[in-house]
């Protein structure tokens, strides 16, 4: 008897295990998108336009869903001022499920190309299956969130990076004085098929999994 009870507790604390690995490695379901560019920005999710702006201590915040953890962030930013004579800056981070999973600009996974302005840009460069396979992916580091060349907006932009706040770091493609039309991506999760016909089964950053 005292064997057989000992059997069903092991049972049953196995099945409790897998059951606990199976929520805590569960795909996220939806997300929330907090974008800061200077000076302007347009931010797209799975090639949708979610939000933009025109100025940078305005930040947007969008809600999204995720089809079975995965989504695609694609986000433009414009540098008004032209060359040398400005420094452009953009701000970013992802929430899932609510709080768990933060995913912030200067972290690994995030990828940036100098390019035209938007409006001279047709490649579908914010769609899912875009290769964004050579683009940058290691983007010049600036200041986190409440510091350097923008620090001065900080008391208005935490009305949206709070709650979790913003850990962010402002980041650009390049010198920030250099190029002014700098284009983001950034990939959650796995797409089933290789963009442009590509054989692999995975691509872009996944981050840890989802931890």
């Amino acid at each position: 008897m005292h064997t057989r009870i000992m059997v069903c507790l092991t049972a049953i604390l196995l099945l409790c295990s897998l059951i606990l690995i199976q929520t805590t490695n569960a795909a996220p379901k939806k997300g929330t998108l907090r974008v800061s560019g200077d000076n302007t920005w347009v931010a797209y999710v799975n090639g949708e336009k979610v939000a933009e702006h025109i100025h940078w201590d305005q930040p947007t915040a969008s809600e999204f869903t995720l089809d079975n953890g995965f989504a695609v962030i694609a986000v433009y930013v414009h540098d008004g001022e032209p060359g040398g004579a400005g420094i452009g800056g953009f701000l970013a981070d992802i929430i899932l499920d609510d709080e768990p999973n933060y995913i912030g600009t200067g972290e690994d996974g995030w990828k940036c190309q100098a390019g035209v302005p938007i409006a001279q840009r047709n490649d579908g460069w914010e769609e899912i299956d875009f290769d964004d396979s050579d683009w940058e992916t290691e983007l010049q580091l600036y200041q986190k969130f409440g510091g350097g060349a923008w620090a001065g907006g900080t008391t208005n932009m935490k009305t949206v990076f709070n709650n979790p706040d913003c850990t962010a770091n402002w980041v650009w493609c390049g010198p920030n004085n250099v190029e002014d039309d700098i284009y983001f991506r950034y990939t959650i999760g796995q797409y089933p098929v290789e963009p442009k016909g590509k054989l692999t089964t995975s691509w872009a950053n996944i981050k840890s999994n989802i931890q």
